[in-house]
């Protein structure tokens, strides 16, 4: 007969959660609903947030900028692990990618990958202590969207 493990807080795919939750938020209508905030034990889910989550660097936004969502997901009391952001802005393309690529010349985020599309650019950078971020520039008619994934890997 087999043993089953008793139920724990970490049996739930949290990155998988994260992911069903930004998709919602981004398939609404940022106008259709007001400002709101939830927490689910580690989880902290915001619409039109007032502050970003910590992890995603402010060097790497551009100015002029709308917060639509946000989504965190944290590790222990004070540590985040994973990280979602997005905005909308007025910028041109060009002017986001000059703020991303001049931020990533400081040298504590390494590019390690850039793809264009016509109406889409993504970065992938590389930071100290095994972190990752991700942005995606995405163009619509008269603004752009712009989204932010942070990742650090953690041994716990």
């Amino acid at each position: 007969m087999m043993e089953r493990k008793p139920h724990s807080h970490f049996d739930f795919p949290m990155p998988f959660f994260l992911i069903i939750i930004s998709l919602f938020f981004t398939r609404c209508n940022p106008s259709s609903f007001s400002k709101e905030s939830y927490s689910f034990e580690r989880v902290n889910v915001s619409h039109l947030p007032d502050r970003i989550p910590p992890t995603i660097p402010r060097s790497f936004l551009p100015e002029s900028v709308h917060f639509l969502d946000s989504v965190e997901l944290r590790s222990g009391f004070s540590n985040a692990r994973e990280s979602y952001l997005i905005l909308e802005t007025q910028l041109s393309k060009e002017e986001i990618q000059n703020t991303i690529e001049k931020r990533s010349a400081l040298g504590d985020w390494k590019l390690l990958q850039k793809d264009e599309e016509p109406k889409k650019t993504i970065y992938l950078f590389e930071g100290f202590i095994k972190k990752s971020l991700s942005v995606f520039i995405i163009e619509e008619e008269n603004r752009r969207l712009v989204k932010y994934f942070f990742k650090k890997e953690s041994s716990y």
